[in-house]
């Protein structure tokens, strides 16, 4: 039998044996038998049954696996704690899979600048200088030749919090630090959020995951990227009883970052973070491609003798993230300066709510006034729109189109 199983196919296709013996050949080849349709008490086929739990198994594995990007991210209790080490990080980064999946896309955090050693970003970015830019000292282009109007690639920032810090203490987290960047336009810090410790930030620890979000401020002018900008932060915590001699706070996390965007072609919404010994660093943006600066000032030309609770909110480029521009009390006369990337051809949105100023006295709700509208983006020129909240708020709002470079 060994050999008609051997010479079966050459001889099936030349037809030198006998149907017999080819039929005796096959035979001992039997083909498996066709699959039976069996109906089970739920209206399904044995076979389809068997064949989908065999392709369940890979989908399973796979639904886990996004199960635990999607619906299990990290808590307080299993929160990764990595150092500025160069290995740490690199680890923390590039060779653990399970961060990028329970996490936002992390980024790798270089060690803080200290004047006694050297630093891989301190001639680029001239990081001994602490020198910040201002609203005051914000150069301006010239424009009146239109060869001179060019756009930019450019950072807008969007949220900023921490994630998996351990909040032992009664009562909301006292924080207090910068957050800033530096841009090869002119590298010095582009504050983004700034508080001392006599003016630090209240802010609620959800328990479960250490997540709390920092009031971001708008940067002085627009931040640049010539294919890279850097990133610089420090973040504290008050302490209960601190040393009279000693220091103040707690450190959280500190240190830089780089973002390259050398070979990006599209503008992207990003959100990365950034690991620390007690906690990480969660900073979401926009990196727009081609994009001009508009400075958008609002003042306040009437409001009530109270004063009005004002809310100023910004959306960029088509995208529906939210930025807010300035959440507080403000009164007649007062003015409000921020800026916002935005792409050109695209427009930037605006959104103003108000009410008056709670006087603890009223029992009744205030009512709330809203303005919404958009503007199409220029290399350069000026829009200006009074706007009437209510009948006892006027408010201004002027948008200045300016290019970076």
């Amino acid at each position: 039998m060994y050999w008609r199983r051997l010479l079966a196919p050459l001889a099936a296709r030349s037809g030198r044996f006998p149907p017999q013996l080819l039929r005796t050949t096959l035979r001992t080849r039997p083909s498996p038998p066709p699959a039976t349709k069996r109906t089970t008490t739920h209206g399904r086929s044995a076979t389809k049954r068997t064949t989908t739990h065999g392709r369940s198994a890979t989908t399973k594995r796979r639904m886990n696996t996004k199960r635990v990007g999607k619906y299990c991210p990290f808590t307080v209790d299993n929160f990764p704690r990595v150092s500025s080490d160069d290995d740490e990080q690199t680890v923390a980064v590039y060779m653990n899979p399970e961060i990028s999946i329970r996490g936002p896309r992390p980024l790798r955090r270089f060690p803080a600048f200290k004047p006694e050693s050297r630093h891989s970003c301190d001639l680029e970015y001239r990081l001994a200088d602490e020198s910040e830019i201002s609203f005051s000292n914000v150069g301006t282009v010239d424009c009146s030749h239109k060869g001179h109007c060019r756009s930019m690639d450019m950072v807008q920032f969007i949220d900023l919090k921490i994630a998996g810090y351990q909040h032992a203490q009664p009562g909301c987290a006292k924080i207090f630090g910068f957050f800033a960047a530096r841009d090869r336009v002119e590298p010095l810090r582009n504050y983004v959020y700034r508080r001392e410790i006599e003016n630090h930030e209240a802010v609620t620890v959800k328990p479960k995951m250490g997540m709390a979000r920092l009031s971001l401020t708008s940067p002085a002018r627009g931040i640049g990227i010539r294919s890279r900008v850097l990133f610089e932060f420090k973040l504290c915590i008050c302490t209960e009883d601190p040393p009279e001699d000693g220091p103040k706070g707690d450190l959280l996390i500190e240190g830089c970052t780089e973002i390259s965007t050398m070979y990006t072609t599209k503008s992207s919404i990003q959100n990365r973070r950034l690991y620390g010994d007690k906690c990480s660093l969660d900073v979401k943006f926009a990196a727009l491609v081609n994009a001009v600066q508009a400075f958008v000032d609002v003042e306040i030309l009437r409001a009530p003798d109270c004063g009005l609770n004002l809310n100023l909110y910004a959306k960029t480029s088509g995208y529906n993230d939210v930025i807010c521009l300035y959440q507080g009390v403000a009164e007649a006369g007062c003015k409000i300066s921020s800026v916002v990337a935005v792409v050109i051809r695209s427009c930037v949105y605006l959104r103003i709510e108000g009410t008056p100023k709670d006087d603890g006295l009223s029992q009744k709700l205030l009512p709330c006034g809203a303005w919404e509208d958009s503007f199409d983006t220029c290399y350069h020129g000026i829009v200006d729109k009074v706007v009437n909240l209510d009948e006892f708020t006027t408010i201004l709002v002027k948008i200045t189109w300016r290019t970076l470079d």
